[in-house]
């Protein structure tokens, strides 16, 4: 038995050997469409398949896979241009195949001159083997006798960007790659000396599609999309990678290397940047050898392309201050060029069904995180949610304006639509831009007199002698903190002098105040106020009581002057969001106090402080002003307003950027407080807060505890008198108190201190109930059912009654989101 074991095993190890195709390369192809680069292709068009040549084995390149045509939806995020992935490849052949494998930079070793060291780190961690090849030619091509050839039209031909993943996790439909319906995209497949650029038209079908699939394609049953990968010659040696610091936003690569000594870590980090290099090292100000050149979509009309153009360029000006002239450059895409090719940095004009963010991405060497390919998507839609703010002002849209360029100097408050929505656009290009220079957000910029194009910026909408002014609506231009980041990213130093060359940049940041908070805390649950996205001011807290001066001016003069003449009055409800919402950041802003931290992303040695908890009287402050946001005469909605809000008419569309309305047809006042006021207290209330201020007020107990702000809560809300006209609205918040106070307490995620002093908030209004009469059988109503809902909880029978959810909120302005 072993006999005939060993014979059947070495037949078949003979078998390919015998049958290998001994034909070159050269006549293999004689008859195909060659198409020559870094890794010439070849196309067989009587049998509809893409070959590969390999002339060298084991040499490792980029292998870059991105998304060449869009979905349309904001919410499946499959845009034209999204970049997928970047990775370190190489091909491997072993007899009579060739394996595409995917290397590990990600742990490493920069102590190359130990061989062994060097094999201990690979052979610790897996490298990926994505694809295997039957090797159809060999040799003989002109001067490469080791040519290999092989049929990549099937690995290609893959779901390289999860777009059946993402559906599937987006409830929409049970897709599957049809192979039938996909095909090579010759028109984009393509060879030059340093990349080969690859193509592919992708049909995916299912019988079960989706409502967003439904809406977005022609037959839902059928969607087909372009992938695009790119095969990428390794960048020479010439660029240096530079560390990262915690201290300065640049984005970067990650990675372990298994060469640093026991007393430090083995996690290191390098930035991502361009390559950028003077032609004049020695002079303070140079012209670089090659600039960094960004290509302009020609789909991009005006006055978009303007402005997009003039905010991008604001980065020329900001390398001035890394030493280089003449650094920055857009032109104008050439109308043969490939958006897709890896050679060139593109800013896309991406088209949405809906409202979505624009993006910043960039391909990056995961070896160095030098940045290979720039693709900037700028939404399209994004100028009509601007727009939206603007129309809420109460200028009539209807008039024509002359625009004045001059108006960002001016305190005039007559502001036309295109220079407001301009003004965000050229804003907009520099932060997306920004993004792929290597710049992360800085969310704590706008509390440092606006320092950066990185933040998330509201239009500053002021009261001028009464009147609502525009004229510095937003910044035109970077801002200190910019300058800073980039020349800790693009300044030259002589390489003995890097180290101290990048500390005395951060150095000068701390010196000047100049500071950087990530996302950490941008979500509204957060600790530092001023880490807040679209809100202005250097105290969040103070600001809260301008905003909302602001936002009573805005009700006070809103009218159907918000909408053109001719268009449906049902757009008013969506011209009123951002005006009833005017304050929605300002709150969540205020709110962080409570409970709040400010910090910094130190180092030791830093001579600032590290962290500092919200004085107890900013604290307390902050809420009382929260709360005053609450009261009935700031939910109110006057009822010349609510007259005017008609329902959707026939054949209009209504979208989530409206209040929707319970009360439907008619426009439902009390809904859209009910939702404003859960907005406020479920914040106020978060898991996160409470137990911050259950910490912080055992550490500090001058600091307000969470059954004091549980107590102001209650106060504030159940302790107010009912009468009067907007006794309806005292009662919408008190029940709100109620709802979020049950679910702080049956929160298995909150910590116990929490659940405790919800419960004992819950305990107190039931109290107040019981002793009270009601007047009215409304009030009488609406008292009965929260203290049997409290019961009911406290009793644990909670889940037999399910309680009223409210509305969501619109989408904030001016990408959606909280």
């Amino acid at each position: 038995m072993k006999r005939i074991v060993v014979s059947l095993v070495c037949s078949l190890l003979i078998l390919p050997s015998a049958s290998f195709a001994q034909e070159s390369v050269k006549d293999y192809t004689k008859d195909f469409e060659r198409r020559d680069g870094f890794f010439p292709l070849y196309w067989d068009s009587a049998q509809a398949q893409l070959l590969l040549e390999i002339r060298s084995m084991d040499e490792e390149f980029l292998y870059l896979t991105s998304l060449a045509t869009g979905f349309g939806s904001t919410r499946l995020g499959l845009d034209r241009g999204a970049i997928n992935s970047s990775s370190i490849a190489r091909f491997e052949r072993v007899g009579t195949k060739v394996f595409l494998v995917l290397t590990n930079p990600r742990f490493r070793t920069l102590d190359e001159s130990n061989p062994a060291l060097v094999r201990s780190v690979e052979e610790s961690f897996p490298t990926s083997t994505v694809a295997a090849f039957d090797i159809v030619a060999v040799g003989k091509n002109d001067e490469h006798e080791n040519a290999v050839l092989v049929n990549v039209s099937d690995y290609f031909l893959q779901d390289h960007a999860g777009v059946v993943r993402r559906l599937r996790v987006e409830n929409q439909g049970s897709f599957g790659l049809n192979k039938d319906r996909s095909r090579i995209y010759l028109q984009r497949t393509k060879g030059f000396p340093d990349n080969t650029e690859v193509e592919v038209v992708l049909t995916f079908t299912a019988t079960d599609p989706g409502r967003v699939v439904r809406s977005h394609v022609p037959d839902p049953r059928a969607i087909t999309l372009r992938q695009h990968h790119s095969l990428v010659r390794l960048p020479d040696d010439g660029y240096v990678p530079r560390r990262g610091d915690p201290r300065i936003g640049l984005f970067g690569i990650s990675f372990y290397d298994f060469s640093q000594t026991f007393d430090d870590e083995y996690r290191s980090r390098y930035i991502q940047r361009h390559r950028l290099k003077k032609t004049n090292p020695m002079a303070d100000l140079s012209d670089p050898a090659e600039p960094i050149v960004y290509y302009l979509d020609r789909g991009m009309p005006e006055p978009y392309r303007s402005a997009i153009r003039d905010g991008a360029m604001w980065w020329n000006k900001v390398l001035e201050s890394a030493g280089f002239t003449n650094a920055f450059r857009i032109e104008d895409m050439p109308d043969d060029m490939d958006p897709m090719d890896a050679r060139y940095n593109v800013i896309q004009w991406v088209h949405r069904s809906d409202p979505g963010s624009s993006i910043g991405p960039s391909f990056v060497d995961p070896r160095t995180g030098e940045i290979i390919k720039a693709a900037v998507r700028m939404d399209s839609y994004r100028s009509l949610t601007d727009f939206n703010v603007y129309a809420g002002t109460n200028p009539d849209v209807s008039e024509p304006t002359t625009p004045n360029p001059d108006w960002l100097a001016s305190l005039d408050p007559t502001v036309t639509a295109e220079e407001f929505t301009m003004a965000r656009r050229r804003q907009h290009a520099a932060h997306e831009v920004g993004h792929t220079l290597g710049l992360s957000h800085n969310f704590v910029a706008a509390a440092d007199g606006r320092a950066s194009v990185m933040d998330y910026p509201g239009p500053l909408i002021k009261l001028v002698g009464g009147q609502v002014d525009l004229s510095d609506a937003y910044r035109p231009g970077p801002g200190a903190y910019d300058s800073l980041a980039i020349r800790y990213a693009y300044s030259e130093f002589p390489p003995s002098q890097e180290e101290q060359g990048l500390q005395a940049i951060v150095d000068e940041g701390m010196e000047r105040g100049i500071r950087f908070i990530a996302d950490g805390d941008n979500a509204s649950w957060g600790s530092f106020p001023e880490v807040t996205p679209w809100t202005n001011g250097s105290d969040a807290v103070e600001e809260l009581s301008r905003v909302m001066d602001v936002r009573r001016e805005l009700i006070r003069k809103f009218d159907a002057r918000a909408i053109g003449d001719g268009q449906p009055m049902a757009l008013l409800n969506r011209r009123f969001v951002p005006v009833y919402l005017h304050h929605r950041y300002a709150l969540e802003a205020a709110i962080k106090a409570v409970g709040g931290m400010e910090y910094r992303y130190a180092v030791r040695g830093d001579p600032l402080s590290v962290t500092q908890i919200i004085a107890p009287e900013r604290q307390r402050r902050a809420l009382e002003q929260v709360l005053d946001a609450l009261e009935p005469s700031e939910l109110d909605i006057p009822e010349r307003i609510i007259e005017i809000m008609a329902p959707r008419a026939f054949g209009e569309s209504r979208d989530e950027w409206y209040f929707g309305a319970k009360a439907a047809p008619a426009f439902d006042q009390l809904g859209t407080a009910r939702t404003l006021a859960t907005m406020v207290i479920d914040n106020l209330l978060a898991p996160e807060r409470t137990a911050r201020l259950a910490a912080f007020s055992a550490r500090n107990s001058e600091s307000p505890g969470l059954e004091e702000v549980i107590a102001r809560v209650i106060e504030r809300t159940w302790g107010a008198l009912i009468g009067g006209p907007q006794a309806p609205l005292r009662r919408v918040v008190q029940r709100v108190a109620v709802d979020q106070l049950i679910d702080l307490a049956g929160n298995a995620d909150a910590t116990v201190e929490s659940r405790a002093a919800a419960e004992w908030g819950l305990r107190r209004i039931s109290e107040m109930i019981q002793s009270r009469i009601a007047r009215l059988p409304e009030e009488e109503a609406h008292q009965a059912l929260a203290a049997a809902d409290i019961q009911r909880f406290l009793n644990r029978s909670a889940g037999a009654t399910e309680r009223t959810k409210p509305l969501k909120a619109p989408p904030g302005t001016p990408i959606g989101g909280r």
